[in-house]
């Protein structure tokens, strides 16, 4: 047994929930969520999604960005950004990890990568005790780099299309999609070490315009993960699969859950111009 297996395995002992039965592979209609089949795994863009875990727990997702690259959101390598404590978390970068194409239901990986480089929006992440500008939500992204043994595959990149609000380039009630590793003990086999898939539309800008507001399901283990639109052809990207945002939270009820309303919005990193040349620097 390789040490990353024995590993994998550690996490799921301690996954919120076991396996459960009867779960649906077809995607359904907006604001619904579906498990990605093993076939799909394999072909973009769900071959370039990565769960990310810190120590024995499952964290988060993140999408792969270059060879040795992948995004995630920064609130899930701090210590506790819920309670106010935007410091990064000890011990990070021994501890870190990241599964590609990973999915337990249906036995499948990818492989795993150890960590040499976590880097955090420093408007997000606080830096010492004088440090006032940090926390902020536009600025809930990461980038982690891979050890130099481990590198991703061209096929499984995901290309990055900077967009602004107003530009006309990505409209209100256009059609996006995202997947992740929801950890959601209201539905069977969402123990976060599962990938799902879901579908939305694009909802208008009620606050910061840096921010991309969506319908589809979101849950706990969704953040970092990648939100993107889909062409047949012209496409911006020049691939067929445009990542246009980075999933970072969505409204919360009273139980600390996700809200489960079908339509509820979610939050995202806009994928901006700016926020694309800083990702692809770092």
């Amino acid at each position: 047994m390789t040490r990353a297996i024995a590993r994998l395995l550690a996490i799921m002992v301690i996954a919120v929930l076991a396996l459960g039965a009867g779960i649906s592979t077809t995607q359904a209609a907006e604001g619904d969520r579906s498990l990605v089949p093993k076939s799909r795994l394999k072909e973009r863009p769900f071959n370039g999604i990565t769960l990310v875990t810190v120590g024995n727990r499952v964290v988060c997702t993140g999408f792969v960005v270059a060879p040795r690259k992948v995004v995630t959101a920064a609130h899930c390598l701090v210590r506790n950004a819920g309670e106010g404590d935007y410091r990064l978390k000890s011990g990070l970068l021994k501890d870190l990890r990241v599964y590609r194409a990973f999915s337990r239901t249906v036995s499948a990986s990818s492989g795993s990568c150890a960590i040499s480089r976590a880097w955090a929006h420093s408007r997000f992440v606080r830096g010492g005790p004088n440090d006032q500008r940090y926390g902020s939500r536009v600025h809930d992204y990461a980038v982690l780099t891979t050890k130099s043994g481990c590198r991703f595959p061209w096929k499984s990149i995901m290309r990055m299309w900077g967009t602004e609000w107003g530009d006309g380039k990505l409209r209100t009630g256009q059609l996006i999609r995202t997947a992740g590793y929801p950890a959601d003990p209201r539905f069977p086999g969402m123990n976060g070490l599962n990938m799902w898939r879901t579908e939305g539309r694009v909802r208008p800008i009620q606050n910061d315009r840096r921010h991309l507001i969506f319908t589809g399901f979101i849950s706990s283990g969704m953040s970092g993960g990648p939100v993107w639109r889909t062409y047949q052809k012209d496409s911006p990207c020049g691939r067929t699969h445009c990542v246009v945002g980075i999933v970072t939270e969505c409204a919360i009820n009273s139980n600390g859950l996700c809200r489960k309303k079908r339509l509820s919005e979610r939050v995202a990193v806009r994928i901006t111009p700016q926020v694309k040349r800083v990702i692809k620097s770092k």
